[in-house]
């Protein structure tokens, strides 16, 4: 990205397409690494020259990258507007279409007032037909975290279940975070025993990546966890976490 930026005036729509989305997947891995400044700006880049280059497609990566950033940070305002631009845009394939909803839907149910709009427009991600399984199972694992902040734990739980499942064979990164969000989710239903089984699960997931965004997880999960200490089944499963979790991941 320090390459790019040396080269002035990008001209060219083919040139423009394919920097655009070389800067998506980019923004992507910075925002995987927690360096969220860089991530939205090498977003912006990526939008920029997408929209130069006239290509919706990529304008649509864009925006759901920088709606997926901006969600991150906490500015939910900022989520929202982007993935409604993004969801303007003519034309989306069903892909395009679904990954926008549902970043709509996650960034809607941060703000309370919104909680109806942002279950219809979670519901609305979810029923967008033609997908691919690696796709569809990202859907319903990202449709599953925004209904856990909207309190729909059993079906979040679920969701996620299903979601861990399907994208084992794709991502062990996307199965960490979603194992990850079954804990959280089971931590905020108040079921000990649900926790204490998804802890020992995603226990044997962590050495398999390597996030800066799965080891806040882990963190947190093992902070918010600590009031279940007492519980045996929970007390074992945080300290096997606690020892993984400490190890480098495996290369």
């Amino acid at each position: 990205m320090k390459n790019v930026d040396k080269i002035a005036g990008i001209s060219g729509s083919r040139l423009q397409s394919a920097v655009s989305e070389m800067a998506y997947q980019a923004t992507l891995v910075l925002y995987d690494a927690g360096k969220l400044a860089h991530a939205e700006r090498t977003g912006m880049l990526a939008l920029e020259l997408a929209h130069r280059a006239a290509d919706t497609g990529a304008e649509a990566h864009a925006m759901e990258s920088l709606s997926r950033v901006a969600l991150y940070r906490g500015d939910a305002a900022r989520a929202i507007m982007y993935a409604r631009r993004g969801l303007n845009l003519p034309d989306l394939p069903p892909s395009r279409a679904a990954s926008l909803a549902m970043r709509l839907g996650r960034s809607l149910a941060r703000i309370p007032e919104n909680s109806v709009a942002a279950r219809d427009t979670l519901d609305r991600a979810l029923n967008v037909d033609g997908l691919s399984p690696f796709t569809e199972a990202v859907i319903v694992g990202d449709v599953a975290i925004g209904l856990s902040r909207l309190g729909r734990y059993d079906e979040a739980g679920a969701l996620l279940r299903r979601a861990a499942d399907d994208i084992g064979e794709y991502s062990p990164l996307f199965r960490a975070q979603y194992i990850g969000r079954q804990v959280q989710t089971a931590i905020k239903a108040a079921d000990p025993g649900l926790a204490a089984d998804r802890i020992a699960l995603l226990t044997r997931a962590v050495p398999f990546v390597s996030s800066a965004r799965v080891n806040k997880r882990v963190a947190d999960i093992l902070r918010e966890s600590a009031k279940w200490q007492n519980i045996p089944e929970v007390r074992e499963a945080r300290q096997h976490l606690a020892m993984v979790s400490s190890e480098s991941p495996i290369s």
